[in-house]
């Protein structure tokens, strides 16, 4: 074998941060006025948005309530319920989430959606349409809280005797 070759290192320079305009912070304060413009901006949107995302919730409960292969059904309401759980806070509805959520634990895997009751899901998807319809976007809502809290109540005695 001939003589090893010298390594050389080249570091390029890193200019990102004079394209960005000087160092960037996570506190931002800027940063953070700017997106929460933007989000404002959108707002308009957020209703709008909202009702596509129950009505793909509502068309996936409406194709699978016959639970004729509940496996399959039910995961695109898992899907779009949990989609739902992701965004209803964001678009100023959070009982949508917490109703969301809840429709999430009653289906979330296979052995959960063979014993999930069919009037169970239909009274989450009606839920959350209820809260869209009635405009309820504080957590704190009476009958809104009463609501979710009736709806966990059964989803965890369903979880539990899943669970025994």
């Amino acid at each position: 074998m001939g003589k090893a070759k010298p390594i050389e290192i080249i570091t390029p320079p890193n200019v990102l941060k004079a394209k960005l305009g000087g160092p960037l912070s996570l506190n931002s304060e800027d940063a953070i006025q700017r997106a929460e413009q933007a989000l404002e901006n959108l707002a308009d949107e957020f209703d709008n948005w909202l009702d596509d995302e129950l009505c793909r919730l509502e068309a996936a409960w409406d194709a699978g309530r016959a639970l004729n292969d509940r496996e399959n059904q039910l995961t695109a309401v898992y899907g779009a319920s949990h989609d739902l759980k992701g965004l209803a806070t964001t678009y100023g509805y959070p009982l949508i989430t917490r109703y969301a959520d809840s429709l999430c634990k009653l289906i979330a895997d296979e052995p959960l959606r063979q014993i999930a009751p069919a009037n169970l899901i239909t009274a989450h998807i009606h839920a959350c349409r209820t809260a869209m319809r009635d405009e309820i976007k504080s957590i704190d809502h009476p009958i809104g809280v009463a609501l979710a809290t009736e709806l966990e109540a059964h989803v965890s005695k369903i979880r539990a005797t899943q669970d025994a």
